[in-house]
């Protein structure tokens, strides 16, 4: 028989509440992951992303990504990229988005906010009403189920420009990630850059690649922290 800690009635009392208040929202827990992600260019190593996901307690979900990328090419070319955004998303729709990033000195500094059936971007002090309902290029989760057929509207995360995009599932498969094998659902982007996407059970990024200037991009999972 195993030993078993045994409680007396006004301790186990105690203990029963404080499950009870603590479930029932005496204090607010978030579900907080973070994925850390390498990032390859041609397969060769270039950089890091970290991906920190917040589900508050009424639903609310807060994202903020940060992506550094350095390579140099025969000693005589050096091109660095940061990108530092935060999404805040509600119901499957974003409801905000802001974003700073420094492309090889071209910078950019974005906010897009939800304003009625439409989002007031700001980009560099310029600003404008775009559309709402728009999947963010970060492209970290997919957008809700009855939104993933035909034309999606997209938001560049980093200029805010609008993007028309259409998602197209390529079936199931089983990769390594971050040294698991793992169900996968693969999904490309048709867009100005078409994008291979797989997402894991909850919908979230795990693996991303892409063509940029006629060189391979990958994005892959190596790190999964939940808290």
């Amino acid at each position: 028989m195993r030993c078993a800690a045994k409680f007396s009635k006004p301790v186990s009392y105690l203990i029963a509440f404080l499950v009870t208040f603590l479930t029932l929202g005496g204090f607010a827990f978030a579900d907080t992951e973070i994925r850390l992600f390498k990032i390859k260019i041609d397969g060769k190593p270039a950089g890091e992303m970290t991906m920190n996901i917040t589900k508050a307690e009424d639903g609310t979900i807060t994202t903020s990504i940060d992506t550094e990328l350095l390579v140099n090419a025969y000693l005589v070319f050096t091109y660095r990229y940061s990108f530092h955004g935060k999404e805040v998303w509600k119901d499957g729709s974003l409801l905000k988005i802001e974003s700073s990033t420094n492309d090889n000195g071209t910078k950019y500094s974005m906010l897009a906010v939800k304003e009625g059936p439409g989002m007031r971007v700001r980009v560099n002090n310029q600003e404008k009403i775009s559309r709402g309902e728009a999947w963010a290029t970060t492209f970290w989760c997919l957008p809700d189920p009855a939104k993933r057929k035909g034309v999606i509207p997209l938001i560049d995360a980093e200029s805010g420009k609008d993007v028309d995009g259409n998602l197209q599932f390529q079936g199931q498969q089983q990769t390594s990630i971050a040294g698991q094998n793992v169900n996968v659902n693969k999904y490309k982007v048709f867009s100005k850059s078409n994008t291979d996407l797989w997402f894991d059970g909850t919908d979230r990024i795990v693996k991303q690649s892409w063509l940029e200037d006629g060189h391979k991009v990958e994005v892959e999972m190596a790190n999964l922290k939940r808290n």
